[in-house]
């Protein structure tokens, strides 16, 4: 079962009282391990012994959230993780993602307030990245598809996160060569340690470096070798101040890579952009704050918002692949420069 997709009506002020109470519970649990031990399941006197923490606190804590969540259940004096969350994607990478990794952000809502960069460089990147490192996000089977059907050997993935894409595209052909472009420190770092892992250090590289300033970045001889670009969650960064910092970043790509095919693999925006946003989408508009509170604001809502920013970069759209997943609704446009 995935439980993004349960509709669930509008919140009201208790609601969102609990939700904050529920959500710092569950950080903190899943911050120090105790949602882990949970996993196999564990009594409050085992626990509060070995994190030391005061029984009936945390008992009451933990009834909380056996009561008001789907995630923890008791049986007897037992507590343990519901079955539908051991999949690290459900529970302990969201909660670095939009608590550990952006909540500080939210948390001092009044500086990002008021802050140039919106809260950007507030966000905890080293736990952002940990992360996706654990994670692993799937690479799109729909870039990986198309790679396989043209034959292209040869792809420069921007902001290329831990490297999953790269990874899958070597492990499917043997002369296959790749380059990832990440300006986060950390996330480099996952990408390299999971190259190695791979053993793939002698057919993918990954260069710490700003998407937006790739002429800076990748020298002249190397971004001749490249047949293809990913772009996977990275155009919608750009849409902070309107439509002209993607089509900035677009119209650099094609100068830089021209009749290069580039794969947008990104997400269909809802906040600010639907005036009626179907429950089913929460999690899409938990993701479009974010956006908002790291300056990179909301994209468009649809394919026809996208055509004019590709009109006005002087790139064409030729494919769309689209999908519905967890309560996000993604797409691929295949875009030649």
């Amino acid at each position: 079962m995935n439980p993004f997709a349960q509709p669930r009506p509008k919140a009201s002020v208790l609601d969102a009282i609990e939700g904050y109470y529920l959500a710092s519970t569950l950080n903190q649990l899943h911050r120090v391990g105790l949602l882990e031990q949970l996993r196999s399941g564990s009594t409050v006197e085992r626990l509060g012994c070995h994190f030391g923490y005061t029984p009936d606190l945390l008992a009451a804590l933990l009834e909380f959230l056996v009561q008001r969540t789907d995630l923890v259940t008791r049986s007897g004096d037992e507590y343990r993780l519901a079955e539908t969350f051991a999949d690290e994607y459900f529970l302990g990478f969201q909660l670095d993602k939009f608590i550990g990794g952006y909540g500080p952000a939210i948390n001092s809502l009044e500086e990002s307030l008021r802050r140039e960069d919106r809260g950007c460089s507030l966000v905890n990147r080293v736990v952002e990245s940990e992360a996706y490192g654990r994670f692993g996000p799937p690479p799109n089977p729909v870039v990986l598809a198309i790679m396989q059907t043209l034959a292209s050997r040869a792809l420069l993935d921007i902001g290329c996160g831990p490297a999953t894409t790269l990874t899958a595209l070597a492990e499917r052909d043997d002369a296959f060569r790749g380059w990832g472009v990440d300006v986060v420190d950390s996330m480099c770092d996952a990408a390299r340690a999971r190259i190695c892992r791979f053993g793939f250090e002698d057919r993918i590289k990954i260069i710490n470096g700003d998407g937006r300033n790739l002429d800076a970045v990748l020298p002249a001889d190397l971004r001749e070798q490249v047949e293809a670009i990913q772009c996977k969650s990275v155009v919608n960064e750009f849409f902070g101040r309107g439509d002209s910092g993607a089509v900035a970043f677009l119209r650099n790509l094609s100068a830089l890579f021209p009749e290069r095919l580039l794969f947008n693999v990104d997400y269909y925006g809802k906040l600010g952009r639907v005036d009626a946003i179907p429950s089913q989408y929460r999690h899409t508009m938990v993701h479009d704050v974010i956006q908002a509170l790291t300056g990179q604001g909301v994209p468009p809502e649809r394919k026809e918002g996208w055509l004019p920013i590709y009109e006005a970069a002087g790139v064409q759209l030729e494919h769309v692949f689209e999908g519905d997943d967890s309560g996000i609704e993604w797409f691929v446009h295949v875009v030649k420069l």
